[in-house]
């Protein structure tokens, strides 16, 4: 009885919390298992050059998504804090890479691999503000 008595007051207080904006995001993570450069090669035909660079734009992406996610946490309304993998717009993504990328060589693409990736992605910005209002840890 007292097991029962005690699963029933967990679970009672397991469904309060659901959906209240600080108990979930608490301890939340937009970190994935797998890699996503994973998503991004299996994505993308092409050199490794140009999967560099779209991974460029796959984090710019990830940066406006993890932003919003947590301005909608702050603001109390539905967000949803967790892995990216799976949950890309690719079509997005991949449109937002200058088509002139596509079907280049490494070696053409060596220089435009350097200039992108001293493009700030935003990704760091936008995980210090999810940090400051408490959506993530």
């Amino acid at each position: 009885m007292k097991i029962i008595a005690t699963t029933a007051i967990a679970l009672s207080l397991g469904l309060g919390l659901i959906g209240s904006a600080p108990a979930w995001a608490v301890g939340g993570s937009f970190a994935c298992e797998r890699p996503p450069i994973m998503e991004v090669t299996e994505n993308v035909e092409g050199s490794s050059a140009l999967q560099s660079i779209v991974n460029q734009y796959r984090e710019r992406w990830d940066a406006e998504v993890v932003a919003r996610e947590c301005e909608a946490y702050a603001a109390g309304e539905p967000y949803e804090i967790s892995c990216l993998n799976g949950r890309r717009d690719w079509p997005t993504i991949l449109a937002s890479v200058p088509p002139d990328y596509f079907g280049r060589s490494n070696k053409s693409l060596a220089s435009t691999v350097d200039t992108e990736r001293r493009v700030d992605s935003g990704y760091k910005a936008a995980i210090a503000y999810c940090r400051s209002v408490g959506a993530i840890k």
